[in-house]
């Protein structure tokens, strides 16, 4: 095997530059388009005055989607890797340089080993990325976007519940600390069980203190048991450890669980075991990178010219193929959130169905 056929060789160095720069253009093309597409529809809200006339400044609508932006990215990464490979295949096949590299004794599969190690490395990274991008951004992002949306100087988010196998936990709302302030909750109330009895605990105003602990103002303390039932002031919350951290992640949850990280998730499904919602995001977190290979194998057999008709109708026949998974990968997720299918089911079936059926595609590929 000399340098040109072997692993990692000319060719293969090759391909890999041209689906690096093809990805370039291709990220700077979907993420730009769905950038404007997002400016177009919010920042006209974002940008409107508040009930006193005061503008938000610019500075803070450039933060929020500089904030954004690596969002947009996670969201639209697997178009973005099928347009690369999609651009790489073409400008081989323009410049027939698939039929130099067969004639040099490549299979056109061999010939696209790169672009296939380059999708699977990014899914890799687009599962990294996730996990950083929501443990270091998310919180600061949302934040932003509550105050451009809802007009307010502090994010507040509103009516919640945090559900363990051990304690109920309801809030009417939630602002999370600031430079002047302790974090709060609004509207507390807390239910669980020791032994025989059950115990109810609510204040009008929560204030955090440390270790779990909340400051009450109006704690009242609710016992019921076999003896009847004793209410008393409740001054200080810490028969349960609550952080403002609970709380953010337990509002995340409700309104936006599609922006939740696997970590995330998988801290919800420990405290709430039996929720389908969680059960499915789990799986739905682990799939969701491969979309990007599974649509290269689907998509690039079509676009190489290795199936019967002519190009057009073979590129459209790759992209309906394409919308088809992402359309059953919609269904399956809506109705696995829903609690209708299994959540293994919702996560993996329209990823293992039409990965199989790229597979076979990819294999059925000319030589």
């Amino acid at each position: 095997m000399n340098r040109r056929t072997a692993l990692f060789g000319l060719l293969d160095r090759y391909v890999a530059r041209l689906f690096l720069l093809s990805y370039l253009t291709a990220f700077f093309l979907v993420v730009g388009l769905f950038l404007i597409i997002d400016m177009a529809t919010n920042l006209d809200d974002y940008l409107s005055a508040d009930a006193e006339g005061n503008s938000p400044a610019a500075s803070l609508v450039i933060g929020f989607y500089a904030l954004q932006l690596p969002f947009i990215y996670l969201q639209v990464s697997p178009y973005v890797t099928l347009i690369a490979g999609m651009f790489t295949a073409t400008k081989m096949v323009r410049y027939r340089e698939i039929v130099a590299a067969m004639n040099a004794g490549f299979s056109s599969r061999r010939a696209f080993f790169s672009v296939y190690l380059g999708a699977g490395i990014l899914c890799a990274c687009m599962f990294g990325l996730r996990e950083l991008a929501t443990e270091s951004l998310g919180e600061w992002r949302d934040s932003l976007q509550e105050r451009l949306k809802e007009k307010r100087e502090h994010p507040l988010y509103e009516k919640f519940s945090i559900l363990t196998d051990r304690e109920d936990i309801h809030v009417q709302s939630y602002r999370p600390a600031s430079e002047d302030r302790q974090a709060e909750c609004l509207g507390l109330t807390v239910r669980y069980r020791e032994g025989d009895r059950s115990v109810s605990i609510s204040a009008d105003r929560a204030e955090y203190q440390s270790g779990g602990r909340w400051a009450l103002d109006g704690g009242r303390k609710l016992v019921s048991d076999d003896e009847g039932q004793r209410l008393s002031p409740h001054p200080v919350l810490e028969e349960i450890h609550l952080t403002p951290e609970d709380c953010y992640l337990s509002w995340k949850g409700k309104e936006r669980c599609l922006d939740l990280s696997f970590s995330e998730t998988l801290t919800l499904r420990r405290r709430s075991p039996s929720t389908a919602q969680y059960r499915t995001l789990l799986h739905y977190h682990l799939t969701l990178p491969l979309a990007g290979l599974v649509l290269l194998l689907v998509g690039l057999p079509f676009a190489l010219g290795n199936q019967r008709g002519r190009a057009g109708e073979r590129v459209a026949k790759g992209f309906f193929l394409c919308v088809a998974y992402f359309a059953a990968d919609f269904v399956c997720r809506t109705v696995g959130l829903e609690g209708q299918i299994p959540p293994l089911y919702a996560g993996w079936l329209p990823t293992l169905f039409f990965g199989a059926l790229g597979v076979v595609l990819t294999a059925s590929m000319r030589t």
